[in-house]
């Protein structure tokens, strides 16, 4: 969102008074009152705050070979170095100079480039050739040539290369160059998990549908193909895979995400999940545009309501799906305990904080965003009007702002110090801000929780907490010290590494609890908490309230002393 100085709004403001007297021939020439539009915020501004970076150094690239978003990225970074391909050959050049290390091959064309180690680089050229390349002296030799002939696409896992190629998948040893086998069925590049290979493809019927193949990387046998039209896949864990299932895809739906859980080694849907979320009315959203899982949570956008957040284990009945409202197009996240929207103008870029869905402005975008990456605590955009700004994803404060004649971009990387923009025909370096390459919080929580100072009483006497884990507040709440209070008052407390939730036995309560989870486990059955609990320096907070609710004793908040006040008054027998 602009924040910048409006020089001309006096001027402006004289054109308005003086159409009183003079008509509107005097500020617009137009050929009636209706033959004219001028959009909102599209004032004149002279002044840009943001300070204007110079690239330390620059590239020149070859022009992307059309306008498809698949194209493959050019340039790798690693190790203080980048490499990129432009005029036919591979170039490297140190990171935060921009001096030429070497160059290899001659007629490479648009090639794809992938990297494995510390030692090699792997290009597939246009015509189907694919080289080996020592990292260091800029020496290579071709291993592959692609049967199609033309420029296949290639990645690296667990020691194999993969080349996509002829509408095949293909296992190549990279060592000695000679193919392991062919697969028909996989239409991209694969994912290794658990032992098995996902490769999606798009498939053309009677409808169309999008799909995922297992396939053995020993033998590139087919295991399984995933029936339906599901997404690609939103995460693994263990042996599982989890799916958002597409069909039907109808105009109004009964859920805001289907969740299919999936069995890595066969292929079968063990378990299926609905997610519900209603309007106000009791009527049901339009179908969700993005739904993201992020650990156990759940997080569907519906257009025109906003963000939709479901725990994966929780009960419906029990617990309530979390709207976090917003009107503009969610983008990104969850990162820095924030989702990322566009503006509903789509003139800028603002967050939303998970804990306490409150706004936070990223200074500077005004044109739309073809590209945006978070690395680290930096946040970077790249807007069709050709600028770049780098932003503190935690702060929204922008730090530069750059200047190419780009429309789109490659991923922005970070190497040596250094901000790489990929802008179609240019590679430029910028000196990165120091305080862009520190690590960004992680967490839904992430900077949301603030210290108070407020003391605890048990049963009038004041509570030790050990340091740094004292009262935390979030979202008009008071967080305290679960296990330092429950031991306190004499409660056994005991932690499951494998269902990581933390369970309290106190006289008849037995109960347990999770980070991150809103609900609680009384005798096997849930029990909904005003909020998840949260891990914030390495100790495990609730709210007063649900410590209160569970522990059966009273808790209160006395906001004359600044004190959490706690008895035994309705103490389990």
């Amino acid at each position: 969102m602009r924040k910048w100085t409006m020089a001309a709004a006096g001027l402006l403001l004289a054109g308005t008074l003086g159409s009183a007297w003079t008509g509107p021939s005097a500020w617009a020439q137009t050929s009636g009152p209706n033959a004219n539009y001028s959009s909102p915020g599209s004032e004149f501004y002279v002044t840009n705050p943001i300070p204007l970076a110079k690239p330390k150094w620059t590239a020149a690239l070859d022009a992307p070979k059309d306008s498809s978003a698949s194209n493959p990225s050019v340039v790798i970074a690693g190790q203080g170095k980048v490499y990129y391909i432009a005029g036919g050959k591979l170039t490297a050049k140190e990171a935060a100079t921009g001096k030429t290390l070497w160059s290899f091959g001659t007629g490479l064309g648009h090639a794809t480039l992938t990297s494995t180690d510390e030692t090699k680089l792997y290009v597939g050229a246009k015509d189907g050739s694919v080289y080996r390349v020592d990292k260091t002296t800029g020496k290579g030799t071709r291993i592959y040539r692609a049967p199609s002939g033309h420029a296949p696409e290639i990645s690296m896992d667990g020691g194999t290369l993969y080349v996509f190629a002829g509408g095949s998948l293909i296992s190549v040893d990279p060592a000695t160059g000679k193919e392991k086998w062919r697969n028909q069925d996989g239409k991209s590049l694969p994912q290794r998990v658990g032992g098995t290979l996902l490769s999606g493809a798009v498939e053309s019927g009677a409808i169309t549908v999008y799909t995922t193949y297992g396939i053995d990387p020993a033998t590139g046998k087919t295991l399984w193909r995933l029936p339906g039209d599901h997404t690609g896949l939103l995460k693994s864990e263990g042996n599982k895979l989890y799916f958002e299932d597409q069909w039907p895809n109808a105009d109004y739906v009964e859920t805001a995400a289907n969740i299919d859980e999936v069995d890595v080694k066969t292929g079968k849907i063990t378990a299926s999940k609905k997610f519900v979320a209603l309007k106000a009315d009791d009527n049901p959203v339009y179908p969700p545009y993005k739904v993201v899982m992020n650990g156990n949570d759940v997080y569907a956008a519906v257009a025109g309501d906003g963000v939709f957040r479901f725990n994966y284990d929780a009960d419906p009945a029990v617990v309530k799906p979390e709207l976090i409202a917003d009107r503009g197009e969610f983008i990104a996240g969850p990162y820095n305990g924030k989702l990322f929207f566009l503006d509903e103008d789509s003139r800028g870029i603002h967050a939303r904080k998970i804990v306490d869905r409150s706004y936070v402005n990223y200074n500077g975008p005004d044109n739309p965003a073809s590209r945006i990456d978070m690395i680290q605590s930096g946040l970077y955009v790249g807007q069709s009007d050709g600028t770049v700004y780098a932003l503190n994803v935690s702060t929204g404060k922008a730090l530069f702002r750059a200047q190419t004649k780009a429309r789109s971009y490659g991923a922005f990387q970070v190497e040596g110090g250094m901000l790489l923009v990929q802008a179609e025909s240019q590679l430029y370096a910028y000196t990165l801000p120091s305080e862009l390459a520190k690590p960004a919080a992680g967490g839904s929580t992430a900077g949301a929780f603030a210290k108070s100072d407020a003391k605890v009483t048990l049963d009038g006497k004041a509570l030790p907490l050990r340091v740094g884990a004292g009262v935390m507040s979030a979202d008009n709440r008071m967080f305290i010290p679960f296990r330092s209070l429950t031991e306190a008052l004499g409660a056994k407390v005991a932690y499951d590494a494998k269902t990581k939730r933390t369970t309290v036995t106190y006289g008849t309560r037995v109960f347990s609890i999770a980070d991150g989870s809103p609900f609680a486990l009384i005798e096997g059955k849930q029990a909904a908490l005003s909020y998840s609990p949260a891990t914030l320096n390495g100790s495990l907070y609730v709210p007063i309230k649900d410590f209160g609710d569970l522990l059966g004793v009273q808790v209160k908040w006395n906001a004359g002393k600044g004190t959490v006040e706690v008895t035994k008054e309705a103490a389990a027998k």
